[in-house]
């Protein structure tokens, strides 16, 4: 199956199909022609994404896939409703299943990928129907909740989500991961795990790139089974999914060293320095910290930037590896040295400092020579 990237020019269109509002629940009461040939475009375009990857992925399936309706794209409020494909399990009714979904955001050039539970929202279905449908959702719910709490190779899995740039949501607002364990245990409807993906310098979202984030929650659909002896093995990265894990952290990491640079460059010129911050961690690992720059006497200080995408308020937020090297830097210029924790640095970066003699340091691993 040849599947046609996404583009930037794709992604805006929704925005700004989104931005409009319509007559008659009707599409064509407020766009172009070309324009609702482009729409249609894109939508089979999210479908061919679905069925790849549901193709693909499918033993940890069995899945079901679906886009968003194609005779009605409109909302109650003359809207146009969100624009999405998605392969799912559970029951044969996507608002009451486990999915991994592909949803293009309404406001931002982005595609929002990852794991969703359905909104439990089929009015139109007979009581009794509904209720067991909700009942199965509940359960599927259950399932996960305890799968992620018990398997350790699930929580290691799911715990990791959140250092990549992945957020919990629960009725669209942002949560915090362990509250989106307990939450889902009773009452899973609406509740997702996603990230935003964005097309890259030549304007496409490749499918290599949709396939990395997808590879990081297929592993939440193991625990979606009708009995805990049906569970799956939670799948393997390949080694290009691990290649891209670690450019992802990385990207995260210099992020956050870039974060810091300006603010402190920004400083230097407030101050009314002719001192300039130099980010020295793209020259070279050896100096044991990242940034060069000077504290407002103009003495030289060393900064070591550490970045998260979680919230502050997040417990796992104040865990993080530092080297033997820069440890030692450290030791060496307790003087001159400066720690920087840098949260949420996809979202509303903000740092603060740590004194490392304020911290609990735990040695981890050896170097062997023979």
């Amino acid at each position: 199956m040849q599947i046609e990237a996404l583009t930037k020019n794709d992604l805006k269109l929704i925005n700004e199909l989104s931005s409009r509002n319509y007559t008659s629940l009707s599409l064509s009461s407020n766009s172009s022609e070309e324009e609702r040939h482009q729409f249609k475009n894109i939508k089979e375009k999210l479908k061919k994404i679905a069925n790849y990857f549901s193709d693909k992925y499918k033993l940890y399936g069995p899945f079901q896939t679906n886009v968003s309706p194609e005779a009605n794209p409109m909302s109650r409020g003359n809207t146009l409703n969100y624009v999405w494909s998605t392969f799912f399990k559970g029951t044969k009714n996507k608002q009451y299943s486990a999915q991994i979904s592909f949803v293009i955001d309404k406001q931002v050039s982005c595609l929002n990928i990852g794991f969703y539970f359905g909104s439990a929202s089929a009015h139109s279905l007979h009581i009794k129907e509904r209720d067991e449908l909700e009942s199965t959702l509940n359960r599927l719910g259950t399932l996960l909740s305890d799968a992620i709490k018990n398997n350790p190779s699930i929580k290691t899995r799911y715990n990791d989500l959140f250092d990549l740039g992945f957020s919990a949501y629960i009725n669209g607002e942002n949560t915090l991961p362990d509250l989106w364990i307990d939450k889902i245990n009773y009452d899973p409807k609406n509740s997702n795990i996603t990230i935003k993906v964005f097309p890259n310098e030549s304007g496409y979202i490749e499918l290599l790139t949709l396939d990395f984030y997808v590879s990081q929650v297929i592993f939440l659909m193991t625990a979606i089974e009708s009995t805990k002896s049906n569970q799956k093995t939670v799948p393997p990265l390949t080694s290009e999914q691990w290649a891209k894990r670690a450019e992802r952290k990385a990207k995260i990491g210099s992020d956050g060293e870039l974060f810091v640079w300006k603010k402190e460059c920004e400083k230097l010129r407030k101050n009314g320095s002719k001192k300039e911050a130099k980010h020295v961690a793209l020259e070279s690992i050896h100096y044991g910290y990242d940034i060069l720059s000077y504290d407002n006497n103009e003495n030289e200080i060393y900064i070591e930037v550490k970045t998260t995408t979680r919230q502050k308020k997040d417990p796992k937020s104040k865990q993080f590896f530092l080297s033997s090297n820069e440890y030692n830097t450290y030791l060496t210029n307790k003087s001159k040295y400066k720690l920087y924790r840098v949260y949420e640095i996809e979202n509303e970066p903000h740092f603060e400092e740590l004194n490392l003699e304020n911290v609990n340091k735990q040695a981890d691993g050896y170097i062997i020579e023979y």
